[in-house]
C-alpha cells in the first residue's frame, strides 16, 4: 500500500514537468460505500482514494480524464456485525463538460482490480466464503467545482455494471442478472499542478 501511494505521489509530481496541454493532478478523498445484494443497506462503510490524475481539453468546454488511484470499498452491517473490505486499483476514464467556468460534469468508466479483500463477521475471518471477482468495471458520474484554477472539489457516485460477486440478490444496471454490486457515494479535493 505504501508503495503504490509512494509511486501515485512521485508519478503525479514528475508528470507536470514536461507536459504542456495535459493537466495533472492529485485526488485524495472519502468514499461512503455499500453493496447492494448483500442483504444489508446504507452507505456505512467509510474507506478512501488516492490518485493522480491527467486531464487534456477538447476546446474551452470538454476534457477527456485518466486517473490511476487505490480506493478503499465495501460494507458494514451492523446487525451481524460484518465488515467487507475490498480495496481496488482503479484506472478512471472520465468525459468532462465544463457547464460554467467553474463547475464540470465527469462521466465514464473505472476498471478496477481487486487487490485486498477482508471479511470480518463479529471478528472472525469469512473472507473464503465470499466469491469475489477480481475485476470490477463500475461506470461513474461526478460533479466536478473549482475554488479557483489549481483547487477544486469533487462529487462522484460509481455503481458496479457487471456483478462483483454471484451470491446476492440485487438486480444490475443492465437489469439481466443478479448478484452483488458497488455502490460508491465519494468526495474529493483535487489539486491541480
Amino acid at each position: 500500500m505504501k508503495r503504490i501511494v509512494t509511486f501515485i505521489v512521485a508519478l503525479a509530481l514528475c508528470g507536470g514537468v514536461y507536459a504542456q496541454d495535459f493537466g495533472f493532478g492529485l485526488r485524495l478523498g472519502g468514499n461512503f460505500s455499500q453493496i447492494d445484494g448483500d442483504m444489508a443497506s446504507g452507505y456505512n462503510k467509510i474507506g478512501y482514494h488516492i490518485g493522480i490524475f491527467t486531464s487534456y481539453p477538447f476546446g474551452s468546454v470538454s476534457s477527456a480524464n485518466l486517473e490511476l488511484s487505490y480506493s478503499s470499498k465495501g460494507a458494514r452491517n451492523t446487525e451481524i456485525q460484518q465488515v467487507t473490505v475490498l480495496d481496488y486499483v482503479e484506472i478512471s476514464l472520465l468525459y468532462g463538460i465544463k457547464l460554467t467556468e467553474k463547475i464540470e460534469i465527469l462521466a465514464g468508466i473505472q476498471p478496477s482490480v481487486l487487490t485486498n479483500l477482508s471479511v470480518t463477521e463479529g471478528g472472525v475471518d469469512k473472507g473464503e466464503i465470499f466469491d469475489y471477482k477480481k475485476l470490477d468495471i463500475p461506470v461513474a458520474i461526478g460533479l466536478r467545482l473549482y475554488l479557483n484554477p489549481h483547487i477544486a472539489i469533487e462529487g462522484r457516485l460509481s455503481y458496479s455494471l457487471p456483478s462483483i460477486s454471484k451470491i446476492g440478490n440485487a438486480k444490475g444496471l443492465l437489469g439481466n442478472y443478479y448478484g452483488q454490486f458497488n455502490n460508491v457515494l465519494s468526495g474529493s479535493l483535487i489539486y491541480k499542478l
